[in-house]
């Protein structure tokens, strides 16, 4: 009993202390976070929310509640940016990075919503009721994973995104016949053991359905119907289950749908695996290199990411750290959507995977960032940055109303999430904008290499062509998955030493 006293008094101490954690630099004037700083934001967005719905009913018209409902949401908003620049969460590193996340993601939301969307473009988000068809699955069977001849990554021209908009395939199939790699009677016991390996790999068969979507009739017609309206909105990031839905939620009508035992599956085989692996990583480069006698990283100076890891230990640690962040946030989706099953079918329940295509299939730097990586910020890129990219580009260029502007898109795009990331890292970093860089040069360096590859795969399929030699070469995936991969690590290192410098990754090690 004792002993339970002793770890209550001793957690309660922690989350109550005002000083803080050792590597931890607030902005100067901020001050401990507290409960109401916490709860009055979303709360006070969740209220303005029950009164966005369109008429009818008319009560919801009226001048007064649309003052009520601008007030509200003006307050909500304001209350979001000043979480991470007026507050602080003394315990950890990593929470205050979060939260600034959120309170930057929360404002621009709250304006996006209530401001720019229905003002400047007159939309306000209708629900959508998903009906699920059952269709014959796609998956292959032992047999056809005999048979079948064809290697999936073979689908896309080098490492352009030419057939980007397809479902994804997830299924493991073999490049060429077992039988051509076993003596005779030999191979339907090696094919036994590859697809019992294979089932283990994959887990439960997710459940094939055509999906339709069909829109409400534009407003919720009950009290009840309303608070679920709102809270759905709310807390629908990607925009699942309303007409604001983001591009990577739906590429096709056919789609499968997770079961939580494919979920569970996911989280055990796939994802705590991942995540211990890279723990240790982050660990052994700390207590081995970055801080083995337990000091905290330096405020000033020289950063330790380049004065005490080599290089392969640089490009480790930054694979470590992409890893992590991939799997953690697959983690955090699967037990959320875990815990909402019982309330299927409402889209509240349904969560659509956040990577739509395996690793070993990305052949870009576009693709990685449009496929490879969740897109829960993809909303707040858009209407800050797409779409303003697209405007400046032309504007600049004269370009008509329907004429496609890449360029701006893909500048303005990666320039918004330079700018919210080191917007984050700047809060554990004493508010200096200098120190914060780091974030902002990877996701800077990212949208010049995605502008780049699209000039060179258009000038080797151009060549190709007026060579009249074939579009797709055996080598081309090859070369694309070198170059994303190699990208990403090099750029990486930018993002891992602002972590390293924030004392991030002292923390990930439990130190």
């Amino acid at each position: 009993m004792d002993d339970y006293q002793d770890l209550w008094q001793r957690t309660w101490t922690y989350l109550t202390m005002n000083e803080p954690r050792a590597g931890l630099h607030p902005i100067p004037g901020t001050k401990p976070i507290t409960i109401e700083a916490l709860l009055l934001p979303p709360v006070m967005y969740y209220i303005a929310l029950l009164f966005l719905p369109p008429p009818p009913p008319q009560a919801v018209d009226t001048i007064l509640l649309k003052l009520l409902r601008t007030a509200l949401a003006t307050m909500a908003g304001v209350l979001f940016l000043r979480l991470p620049l007026a507050y602080y969460i003394p315990q950890s590193i990593g929470l205050n990075y979060q939260v600034s996340l959120v309170g930057l993601y929360g404002g621009c939301r709250v304006l996006d919503a209530f401001f720019i969307s229905p003002i400047l473009f007159g939309h306000i988000p209708r629900r959508v009721r998903y009906e699920h068809q059952p269709r014959e699955g796609d998956k292959p069977t032992p047999t056809d994973l005999k048979k079948s001849t064809k290697d999936p990554s073979k689908n896309h021209i080098g490492f352009a995104d030419s057939n980007a908009a397809a479902p994804p395939n997830w299924d493991r199939v073999p490049s060429l016949p077992l039988d051509n790699y076993w003596p005779t009677g030999a191979s339907d016991a090696a094919n036994t053991a590859m697809d019992a390996l294979y089932k283990t790999w994959s887990g439960p068969t997710m459940q094939p359905v055509h999906q339709h979507e069909i829109p409400e009739d534009g407003f919720p017609h009950t009290f009840y119907d309303r608070a679920s309206w709102a809270l759905e909105l709310e807390l629908s990031m990607r925009g699942m289950g309303f007409t604001l839905t983001t591009a990577d939620v739906k590429h096709t009508r056919e789609t499968w749908l997770p079961t939580v035992s494919n979920r569970l599956h996911s989280i055990f085989v796939h994802v705590l695996p991942v995540v211990a692996v890279c723990l240790g990583i982050i660990r052994y480069a700390y207590d081995n290199y970055l801080g083995p006698n337990g000091d905290p990283p330096p405020f000033d100076g020289p950063s330790r990411f380049d004065t005490r890891l080599s290089l392969p230990m640089q490009w480790l640690l930054t694979a470590a750290l992409g890893a992590f962040l991939m799997a953690a946030f697959s983690l955090a989706h699967s037990t959320f959507a875990i815990m909402c099953a019982p309330l299927a079918p409402s889209p509240f329940a349904f969560f659509p995977p956040l990577y739509t295509i395996p690793i070993w299939q990305i052949t870009s730097v576009r693709k990685f960032w449009s496929y490879g990586w969740h897109r829960l910020f993809a909303r707040l890129f858009l209407v800050y940055g797409v779409w303003p990219g697209e405007w400046v580009e032309k504007k600049l260029t004269g370009k008509g109303p329907k004429e496609r502007a890449d360029l701006g898109k893909v500048v303005g795009g990666f320039l918004s999430s330079a700018f919210v990331h080191s917007f984050s890292v700047r809060s554990v970093l004493g508010g200096d904008w200098i120190k914060a860089r780091g974030e902002a040069q990877f996701f800077v360096l990212n949208g010049m290499a995605v502008v780049v590859e699209g000039a060179v795969i258009k000038a080797v399929v151009a060549r190709r062509k007026e060579a009249k030699a074939p579009l797709e070469m055996w080598y081309d995936a090859w070369v694309g998955r070198l170059w994303w991969t190699s990208v990403l690590l090099f750029s990486g290192r930018n993002f891992a030493r602002g972590w390293v410098n924030a004392g991030l990754v002292r923390e990930m090690a439990g130190r």
